[in-house]
């Protein structure tokens, strides 16, 4: 499916049990309630999307980029975030206490407790804050 453009697309409610999305550009699809049970979204760029209360058991977001994603409340059992980008991303109510996220940026990100921060460092994944960069400011040093 690399290279498949699906954004904005609705998957709302969807069953989507074992979908290969890897690779596909789904920038700002909805997935909210879809069930992706097993799904492959690997190296899928998930900018923007909205997964809120998705079933995301033992899916995989393998070097995903899920910046400014909306997961709120998504189910993520066994599921597999290693090496993804979830800089911006809003993870209220998300559970990340069997989740493989070594690698895995979560810079910026919105509703973590501290106790899934700490879950997240524990298992090799990145937390904290840094300035967003924008425009010549990744170019230009600071006065």
């Amino acid at each position: 499916c690399a290279g498949y453009h699906l954004q904005g697309v609705s998957f709302r409610g969807a069953n989507l049990r074992g979908a290969n999305l890897r690779g596909v550009d789904a920038r700002g699809a909805v997935f909210d309630g879809a069930d992706l049970t097993g799904a492959d979204c690997s190296e899928a760029l998930l900018q923007g999307a909205s997964l809120r209360y998705a079933r995301l058991h033992r899916a995989s977001f393998r070097q995903a980029m899920l910046l400014s994603a909306h997961c709120e409340h998504a189910l993520v059992r066994e599921a597999n975030f290693t090496g993804a980008n979830c800089e911006w991303a809003w993870l209220e109510g998300v559970d990340f206490q069997d989740v493989l996220v070594t690698c895995a940026l979560f810079l910026n990100v919105r509703g973590l407790s501290d106790s899934t921060r700490y879950t997240l460092e524990t298992r090799g994944a990145f937390t904290g804050t840094r300035p967003m960069i924008l425009g010549r400011e990744l170019y230009e040093g600071t006065s």
